[in-house]
């Protein structure tokens, strides 16, 4: 398969057809080896940021590359649906390519023909890691394609909410995301995610993915009550943000520990 890059989304795939909750790390940053370590870790995916931040297109190939070596799959999140800024992604060989601001079943519709050869799509022809650089066959790698990538649809507004019955039964649609943050914005709670209207939201639109047998991966908070609340209401995927963070706190929880051992007049901070 591919370049040797499908057995790990089919090594999730089984997981989750096994009835597990597969986990992965958010990546903003550029160094492959972030990627890396996050498989090494035992995550099962890397959620390569390409929506926010500074990240370009070598660095996501490169953080493809290291989720890999790391023995995780590779999910890209694009920054909008978009034929010309998806096709050179979907040729770096993403094992899942994500699609902010899916708000009905036409965006979810754009957004799988983007990513299926004609004539079902609009994909553009000359894969490149993904077809392992030309050392597969081309055609073989029209064969396999559709079933190498799988199409995630990142409902995070209110209207996507209202519509995730229909979105959920477009044909092609392999994985839904359930994002609270940019709901919270879009209804004016500004960040709010805790918000009760919030939560009816999201709780109704776990029921309808359960209903229709469709994976969805939740943002739980890092606690065990947040992560059994999520496990109870059918999530699949669970998914943390994100590396920068992670290093943030690291390094802020050495603060106390500095203030407790050093007199306040030597402290530099």
């Amino acid at each position: 398969m591919g370049c040797g890059m499908g057995k790990f989304l089919d090594k999730m795939a089984g997981k989750i057809r096994d009835g597990k909750i597969v986990c992965g790390v958010c990546v903003s940053l550029n160094d492959p080896a972030v990627s890396e370590l996050v498989g090494m870790a035992g995550y099962d995916f890397v959620w390569i940021e390409g929506e926010h931040g500074a990240m370009g297109r070598a660095e996501m190939q490169n953080l493809m590359i290291g989720a890999h070596a790391g023995g995780a799959a590779a999910m890209v999140r694009v920054p909008y649906v978009d034929a010309a800024l998806v096709r050179p992604v979907l040729d770096m060989g993403p094992d899942i390519i994500g699609f902010p601001f899916i708000n009905s079943a036409e965006d979810a519709r754009k957004a799988v023909a983007i990513c299926t050869y004609p004539p079902e799509g609009v994909r553009g022809w000359n894969p490149q890691r993904a077809g392992r650089y030309g050392q597969m066959g081309q055609a073989d790698y029209v064969d396999i394609a559709d079933r190498e990538t799988w199409k995630m649809m990142i409902v995070e507004q209110e209207e996507g909410f209202r519509n995730i019955e229909e979105i959920v039964q477009v044909k092609g649609v392999d994985l839904i995301v359930l994002g609270p943050g940019d709901l919270s914005v879009s209804m004016g709670l500004r960040g709010r995610q805790g918000d009760e209207r919030i939560q009816e939201m999201m709780n109704h639109a776990a029921e309808v993915c359960v209903e229709y047998h469709m994976p969805y991966l939740a943002w739980p908070a890092m606690q065990a009550e947040s992560l059994g609340e999520w496990e109870k209401k059918g999530a699949s995927l669970f998914g943390f943000p994100q590396d920068s963070f992670f290093i943030s706190q690291a390094i802020m929880k050495l603060w106390p520990e500095y203030e407790k051992a050093i007199p306040e007049e030597k402290r530099t901070k």
